[in-house]
């Protein structure tokens, strides 16, 4: 019974879940799995499979990294185009904000250099996803709204305090099998490259539109790509600095 249960866990898409949660643990990030967020379009519990946050004590600056997860046999594809992100808020492709967040992060947009740098993306990305050779469900669209969904659960807004909530919720899937980015070259042909991680930008109204690029990432590829998280996290924290301090100030005046 017991090598039942082994195989069968083995099939499951538990030890990448596992695996996700400590390459996130190891970087420094607090881990939750099986995380329950409010679905923001359903007014439903629902479940993520993985939820790191970087540590924090105030509650002024929460930032999260929220994982699905999903093992297969089959390949996955971002369809790659060279102007997706052409005119396109930088600051809503790189996560899912906060209402409160939104007016300090474009302050400190166009004031630091180096915040214009983290959040810098060229146009060209990824606008769909999908799962090769595949059946009739949609393993990638599904992924991809329940991470979205997640963040959006997650950077809502408090409803009963005066002190303002920075939140930044970024996605990512993590996958057991090779990505292809799909283009269409110059001649006119097909090309399919290999990577071991990508980006595409997706949207879903909850009823109002929530857009993100969304990353996917091999699992090869955990531990190089939580140590990059937690030093954006890092950033992100050093640059928010003096908006969580007036923030703080604020919340503790007389007038509040």
């Amino acid at each position: 019974m017991r090598e039942k249960v082994l195989t069968w866990i083995n099939k499951s898409g538990f030890p990448l879940e596992m695996e996700a949660a400590k390459a996130f643990r190891n970087a420094g990030f607090e881990v939750r799995q099986s995380a329950t967020h409010l679905d923001p379009q359903e007014q439903k519990g629902r479940e993520i499979d993985v939820l790191a946050q970087d540590p924090d004590w105030i509650g002024v600056i929460d930032i999260y990294f929220v994982v699905e997860c999903k093992s297969s046999d089959k390949p996955w594809v971002v369809l790659m185009a060279d102007d997706v992100l052409s005119n396109f808020n930088r600051v809503h492709a790189f996560a899912v904000t906060s209402i409160d967040a939104k007016p300090e992060i474009f302050s400190v947009w166009h004031n630091n250099e180096d915040f214009k740098f983290l959040l810098g993306k060229s146009t060209r990305c990824g606008y769909s996803f999908r799962q090769a050779l595949g059946g009739k469900n949609d393993q990638a669209y599904t992924a991809s709204i329940s991470v979205l969904k997640a963040c959006a659960g997650l950077t809502r807004e408090r409803t009963a305090s005066a002190l303002k909530r920075f939140a930044f919720a970024l996605p990512v899937i993590v996958v057991d099998t090779p990505i292809f980015e799909c283009t269409l070259n110059s001649n006119g042909d097909i090309e399919l490259a290999e990577v071991d991680q990508s980006d595409f930008l997706f949207s879903a109204h909850m009823p109002d539109e929530v857009a993100c690029c969304i990353k996917v990432i091999r699992k090869d590829k955990l531990q190089e790509f939580t140590q990059t998280a937690k030093k954006t996290a890092d950033s992100l924290r050093q640059f928010m600095e003096e908006s969580e301090q007036a923030a703080i100030e604020s919340a503790g005046s007389p007038n509040h």
